[in-house]
């Protein structure tokens, strides 16, 4: 009954931009079209009727992930329902049924990057990853089931308090076998406080291990009937209480949900000098003063802590809303946007004397505004709704906090060279720097087949030292790049491709 119920209520639905179901818009979920315009699909929980027809509840996914949580409890119009069943796709079964097509992901310990399979190094980081244990068994949840609660024990309200522990990882997106970054270093005084990365398009998926209370911290994930779909209890429900169908034997597996955002990765320097609450404060900081220099609404733009918050070594930034707001891109490509979002920080956090501290480089010259009743952070400054989990470690009062916020107001960023650039290319690059040219992307870009050496995304530019043939430049002009060819210069830079910039400048 409640089957026929759901496909009535599908059925109702018209295939307009403005529909839940529209064709686009589940392209546009999966990653085959941009989602600018055709927002993706929400995680959806189905509320079955009390002598009338169901209705969807939907959430966003990196939210449904704890909020519709295996087991979990959902208020919806004076009553709960409880999360029983995930809808499991036919073709995530295998064999007879009784496994699921789950699969192991590796986590780089130091900056939280997702691999899907064994690697000697982290595509984002290029740590080791030898000693790397993965996270076995995820297993990817779009729709569940839920039925509605008689009574409400004890042990399930704590359950609701306590949560779920859940992870964020990221993976940069790759084209042809390299890795579609913009990187940059951001430096003070000549020494590096951050390694910046952007990608448009980076897959960020969160990842529900179990209970945070779960007896053993070191086992991850739910079990699961894998024909129907049905959530087995824990060990602190009541046993009299929801009462599933017989099953078979319950499979082990780990929920995680995906989604394609623009995002931004900070890694500290040195982030063992730091204490957790200096990184936390820092974090929310540049995430305030974003919303301030870029006129965005408050959760335009989310920071989560990696790999894990217990061990912040890197700040992961990603634009929530759909379409994104286009903003981290410029952190990177404009030298000074990082430096005013700092200084806007420290205004924010009701401090006098911000430009002598800055220009003097000198954390001791900020004073905390007469008459402000803020003591180490309040919702006029650094708190949110959604930081909540950190209002404990954020501390304004920080020195460490202070003294980072104001490097980061005095320094600017510099772009990095690709390595082959940097090696093989060398002295092209020394060119492009002497006469003024912004330095090129780190990763180049490829025509028709030829590989282009040096390659300005942001201009539509590019340059070859290897000959250019008119196949290659026709295809070129017409998806929009100018090209130059670096096989015949001697020595110094083409004045076109010197006009070419300050023009565009």
């Amino acid at each position: 009954m409640q089957a026929s119920d759901q496909i009535s209520i599908l059925e109702q639905g018209k295939a307009t931009n403005g529909s839940d179901f529209y064709s686009y818009r589940y392209l546009a979920t999966e990653g085959f079209l941009p989602g600018y315009n055709f927002p993706r699909l929400p995680l959806y929980a189905f509320i079955p009727g009390e002598g009338k027809t169901g209705s969807f509840l939907q959430r966003a996914r990196f939210l449904a992930i704890s909020e519709f949580g295996p087991r979990s409890l959902i208020y919806h119009e004076g009553r709960a329902y409880r999360v029983m069943k995930a809808k499991l796709p036919p073709e995530v079964r295998t064999g007879d049924g009784a496994e699921l097509a789950t699969r192991d992901i590796f986590i780089c310990s130091n900056c939280g990057a997702c691999h899907d399979g064994e690697v000697e190094r982290c595509h984002a980081c290029n740590a080791p990853m030898a000693d790397e244990k993965p996270v076995q068994r995820t297993l990817r949840i779009d729709n569940v089931e839920a039925a509605p609660v008689e009574r409400i024990t004890a042990n399930d309200e704590e359950r609701v308090r306590q949560g779920f522990d859940i992870q964020t990882v990221f993976s940069w997106p790759k084209q042809d076998g390299r890795i579609q970054i913009i990187e940059a270093e951001f430096r003070c005084d000549d020494a590096s406080i951050l390694t910046l990365q952007y990608a448009n398009s980076a897959e960020i998926s969160r990842i529900n291990k179990g209970l945070k209370r779960r007896a053993n911290q070191t086992v991850f994930g739910f079990y699961i009937d894998p024909r129907s779909g049905y959530w087995a209890k824990s060990n602190d429900e009541d046993p009299e209480v929801d009462v599933p169908p017989d099953v078979i034997k319950p499979v082990r597996i780990v929920p995680i949900v995906r989604d394609r955002k623009n995002a931004l990765l900070l890694r500290f320097s040195n982030p063992s000098a730091f204490a957790p609450e200096t990184i936390a404060t820092v974090q929310h900081a540049i995430m305030r003063g974003i919303e301030v220099i870029f006129q965005l609404e408050e959760g335009e733009i989310l920071g989560e802590p990696l790999p894990s918050r217990d061990n912040r070594r890197s700040v992961l930034a990603y634009e929530a809303t759909e379409g994104g707001a286009g903003v981290l891109s410029r952190l990177v490509e404009d030298q000074l946007a990082l430096g005013k979002v700092a200084r806007e920080a420290l205004r924010l956090m009701h401090f006098e004397n911000v430009d002598e501290a800055i220009a003097k480089g000198d954390s001791t010259l900020l004073h905390s505004r007469d008459g402000e009743a803020c003591v180490r952070g309040c919702y006029r400054c650094l708190l949110s709704y959604f930081n909540q989990p950190d209002h404990e470690m954020i501390d304004r009062t920080s020195d460490e906090a202070k003294q980072m916020l104001i490097d980061l107001a005095r320094g600017q960023v510099v772009l990095a060279v690709a390595p082959d650039v940097a090696s093989a290319d060398g002295a092209w690059a020394a060119a492009f720097k002497a006469v003024g040219l912004p330095p090129p992307d780190t990763s180049t870009i490829s025509i028709s087949g030829h590989e282009m050496s040096f390659a300005w995304r942001s201009h539509f530019v590019a340059a070859s030292v290897a000959p250019i043939d008119k196949a290659v430049r026709g295809d070129a002009e017409a998806k929009g790049w100018t090209l130059f060819d670096l096989s015949k210069v001697e020595s110094g830079v083409p004045d076109a491709l010197m006009s070419m910039f300050r023009e565009m400048a």
